[in-house]
């Protein structure tokens, strides 16, 4: 190896013009992709398309919408002017449903008419919907949201949509749909006709036992939510009429499409609030929306990252003594830093946002190896009198081999994240080694040639240059009496006491059957994952959960078997059909499609009834809710208000047992068939509802169909449980009627054909034989699957890689095996951290799929400074004739330092990714910055311990 390092400086040195000149020819070149980086945020690219989790949601996306849905939600204020709470983003605070307090004790108690009056606002709580400004408001913004780009208008749910009517019985006992509001708003000039029009609007929809429940909020006097049909609903003392929701739904064509389109939509609400929020609150939610205001943000916050350069300039300006020392390294960093992400660009790779942490690891180590380097170049110009191309050829030398060793198993800690069958997880292997291949090149050669071609005024560098700092010096003698004396029970003690505090957090000792470390979660909550808990986004989600009766999607496909619903061709007359082909008779046959099955649909009701009953869901929808409707209407006798009790769906069990309305007076012995009735109202529904109002819940044909829901957690332990429970209830009741009609979802194995792209996929085996069910719940329990299986396995594997290399490089399995077991510590340590965030509840920290990146990455940084402290240890061993106290302090002194000075600069360069809104940045920092100070503390002080304990022959030496 160091014969290599010579011959490798002597041609770096000798070619130095043509290495500048090839590396800025790449620079520029890569730069120009730049512009074609595409960050989309998108869950269904995040892990495999053969996903049964991604798979449900991908086929229920493209065959039935709400894929991208986006809530917006105006919510009348109670106090009017002052200084509301609502209005201030500190204040936002969850309230106990119980009590009606904050929850955070140091927030105001629930907004009240003297602490309104008190803060200078007006108490208007018996306000409510009903006016005209406050509806024509709501369907404004209804227009301005299908007029953004990506909409999918026919989807809209709200009460200015298309497809949502006031549904009663004409005169001749039909079916009657009539729009909810005028296309042109509530009549503003004339108060009879608009209290005539709002009073169709109010018994349009708060009679609707579909619509209230999902696109209206009624509020009790104490603040919380009234429910459907609830004691005092239709008393407007009672249960008040005080906000609305729109539910728009946008095309998978947003994702690439994110920014242009997130600021619109911020303009769009932004708008609103400027006019109305003295009045309104205004919230805003939804997957394209939480997604895109990521990058956003992101972008908004680009001066933390410019703040951040500047430190790391200002921190190496200061180490290496001079703006030289400083600006020369950064060239290089900030080269392997541009021709990455040309990487990316050129490469159309679909990233994320958390891409973000490639180019600040790059800058930190780039940066990390640029001080050991530069440090080395000036030691030998000042301590051996030679001209600096000599200087720089002698620090490229001594330097390359343990950069080099730094750099591969940087490497090997990105590497073995391409194994893992997430996308991002591949953009940080694939981008993050090429990113740690360049470095070798741009920083550790290129650095020290720039410092020699332009060395300033004096070729030579005097004293004070190269000279140990106090402080460096003062460390350097006080760390190498603690590792030689009666001291080292100190850090060895740390050590102890980080193992032991992860023991604790992790529970490793209470092994369960699901995990061998039960008190770390490694499910996600997507919006404390995504966004911090104070950040505008989850203050906006967190209200809307107070109000709205869910807030992440579910849906579960639903499809006729062919064994029972074949569904076979329409016959053909003009002599085209081929002889004794079978086919589908109109006049002849019975309808065809599972959703013409009357035992099919009532257990797709049972099945909603048991979703709206569980606890952790809210809103469910179906084209189950259309045909109850419908019986409702037509079953309740002549000059009745419609009675919720016929609204059920007509199967066998329920005409039997309300035999007064569906049976003959005339005939008392005669039972109409359900399937008839079903059929007949389906026919109703398809005559009297416009193209594409159905489309939502059923397909053409009658054959597939979807129940779409919201769930009211977003709690990582209580989503996984909802899925679980959703897959039992499926398993219970798999051999009732109608239930094994019909499949529901997809299951392992299934063949998968997407309607709108066309491909087929195999779901792939995950080892269980229950349903995946889609939307956002369905993602979010995908990304739980990958973790439960990824968080130990995955950095295990890289723990084995960097031993397996270590050994082969140093040809020592004992300095490996002091490297890994170093490692372990600092893996352990982050599991620890891991389950603390877990014990709190903070969702942003807990090992989730998106942290679960850092173990390995972290694993990879820490290793650079083991190699460098034991490279150096031998070298001072062999120039000081073994002395090992004057080694370890010599080396404490130069190497040491610098690690010590790297950290700090590490540190620095994370800052952006601590101070945005986004909370998976925040976490990938916060686990890496602990990772750097056990790191840190290990290699300064239980390396060398080890090294001088076992004695290992590649520092020591054979033995005399």
């Amino acid at each position: 190896m160091n014969n290599f390092a010579k011959r490798y400086a002597a041609f770096a040195i000798a070619n130095r013009k043509l290495i500048l000149a090839l590396m800025a020819f790449f620079t520029l070149f890569m730069g120009y992709f730049i512009q074609d980086l595409d960050i989309r945020n998108d869950p269904d690219t995040l892990l495999p398309e053969t996903n049964r989790y991604v798979a449900t949601n991908a086929y229920g996306e493209q065959k039935f919408g709400f894929g991208n849905i986006m809530v917006v939600g105006f919510v009348l204020k109670d106090c009017v002017g002052g200084n509301d709470p609502y209005s201030d983003a500190d204040e936002i605070i969850n309230f106990d449903p119980e009590t009606g307090l904050r929850i955070n004790e140091s927030a105001p108690v629930k907004m009240t008419q003297t602490i309104c009056e008190a803060a200078g606002g007006a108490w208007e709580d018996s306000a409510d919907v009903y006016q005209p400004w406050f509806v024509n408001m709501v369907q404004k913004a209804h227009n301005d949201m299908v007029a953004l780009k990506h909409s999918r208008g026919n989807n809209f749910m709200d009460i200015a949509a298309q497809k949502i009517k006031y549904m009663g019985t004409s005169e001749d006992g039909g079916l009657k749909f009539e729009r909810l509001i005028p296309v042109a708003g509530i009549n503003i000039t004339d108060k009879q006709v608009a209290d005539t029009q709002l009073a169709h609007l109010k018994k349009g929809i708060e009679t609707n036992p579909v619509l209230a429940p999902m696109l209206m909020l009624k509020q009790a006097k104490d603040g919380t939510r009234c429910e459907f049909a609830q004691d005092g609903w239709y008393d407007d003392e009672t249960c008040k009429a005080k906000g609305f929701f729109i539910v728009g739904d946008y095309a998978d064509t947003v994702k690439s499409d994110y920014l242009p389109w997130v600021t619109s939509t911020i303009n769009l609400v932004d708008a609103i609030k400027a006019e109305h929020g003295d009045r309104v609150e205004v919230r805003i939610a939804g997957e394209p929306y939480f997604l895109a205001f990521m990058l956003y943000d992101l972008v908004q916050k680009w001066w933390l990252f410019a703040i951040s350069f500047l430190i790391v300039v200002a921190m190496l300006w200061y180490l290496n003594k001079g703006w030289r020392g400083s600006v020369f390294p950064l060239i290089g960093v900030v080269a392997t830093i541009i021709i990455t992400l040309g990487l990316m660009g050129f490469t159309a790779y679909k990233l994320t946002t958390m891409m973000v942490l490639t180019p600040m690891l790059l800058l930190a180590i780039g940066t990390g190896h640029a001080v050991q380097v530069v440090r080395r170049y000036q030691s030998e110009l000042h301590t051996n009198g030679i001209l600096p191309m000599s200087a720089a050829e002698r620090a490229i030398a001594t330097t390359i081999v343990p950069a080099t060793l730094a750099i591969v198993t940087d490497m090997v800690g990105f590497f073995t994240l391409s194994f893992v069958d997430i996308s991002f997880y591949k953009a940080y292997a694939y981008f993050g080694m090429f990113g740690m291949m360049t470095i070798l090149i741009t920083t550790t050669t290129i650095a020290p040639i720039l410092m020699a071609m332009f060395p300033g005024k004096n070729t030579q560098v005097d004293a004070s240059m190269v000279e140990a700092s106090k402080f460096e010096k003062g460390m350097a003698k006080t760390l190498t009496s603690v590792i030689m004396g009666k001291m080292k029970i100190i850090p060895i003690g740390m050590v102890v006491a980080l193992v032991a505090w992860s023991a604790v957090q992790t529970k490793v000792f209470e092994p369960t059957v699901d995990s061998p470390m039960p008190g770390v979660e490694v499910g996600i909550n997507y919006s404390r994952a995504a966004f911090k808990y104070d950040s505008d986004a989850n203050i906006d989600l967190r209200r809307l959960g107070e109000v709205m009766p869910g807030v992440i999607s579910v849906n579960i496909p639903i499809k006729g078997k062919v064994e029972n619903f074949p569904m076979l061709p329409a016959c053909s007359y003009d002599g085209s059909q081929a002889p004794g082909t079978p086919c589908w008779d109109e006049d002849e046959d019975a309808p065809q499609g599972a959703f013409n099955n009357a035992e099919v649909m009532a257990a797709i009701e049972k099945t909603e009834d048991w979703m709206r009953s569980h606890p952790n869901i809210g809103f469910t929808g179906s084209y189950i809710q259309f045909l109850k409707i419908v019986n409702m209407l037509m079953m309740t006798p002549e000059g009745q208000e419609p009675d919720l009790k016929y609204f059920h769906v007509p199967n066998a069990e329920f005409i039997a047992k309300n035999m007064d309305v569906y049976g003959d007076a005339e005939d008392p012995e005669w039972v109409p068939d359900a399937n008839e009735i079903v059929t007949g109202f389906n026919g109703l529904l398809e005559a009297n509802t416009n193209a594409g109002d159905l489309d939502s819940f059923v397909a053409k044909g009658w054959n597939e169909g979807v129940i779409m829901g919201f769930v009211n957690t977003m709690d990582p332990v209580k989503t996984h449980q909802t899925v679980k429970d959703i897959q039992q209830w499926f398993v219970d009741n798999k051999d009732e009627p109608g239930f094994d009609l019909v499949t529901w979802g997809f299951k392992s194995g299934d063949v998968v054909h997407m309607p709108e792209s066309g491909k087929t996929v195999q779901i792939e085996d995950s080892g269980t034989d229950t349903i995946a069910v889609g939307g956002f719940l369905g993602a979010t329990e995908a990304t739980h699957d990958v973790a439960e299986v990824e968080y130990i396995k995955s950095p295990l594997i890289t723990a084995l890689a960097i031993f397996i290399i270590a050994a082969l490089i140093f040809g020592s399995p004992l300095i490996a095996a002091i490297l890994t077991s170093t490692l372990l510590v600092t893996l352990f340590g982050q599991y620890g951290l891991g389950a603390y965030f877990t014990s709190v509840e903070n969702w942003s920290g807990n090992l989730h799929f998106a942290t679960l990146v850092s173990l390995s990455i972290a694993m990879g940084l820490g290793v650079d400074y083991g190699i460098y402290m034991i490279s150096r240890l031998r070298e001072e061993m062999q120039a000081t004739g073994g002395q090992w106290v004057e080694s370890l302090r010599n080396t404490l002194e130069t190497t040491g330092a610098a690690v010590f000075a790297s950290i700090v600069v590490l540190l620095a360069s994370f800052i952006p990714l601590l101070m945005t809104q986004l909370a998976n940045t925040w976490a990938l920092g916060i686990f890496i910055s602990e990772a750097l100070i056990i790191d840190v503390v290990i290699a300064l002080t239980i390396i060398p311990l080890l090294v001088y304990i076992f004695k290992p022959k590649y520092v020591f030496g054979d033995k005399k």
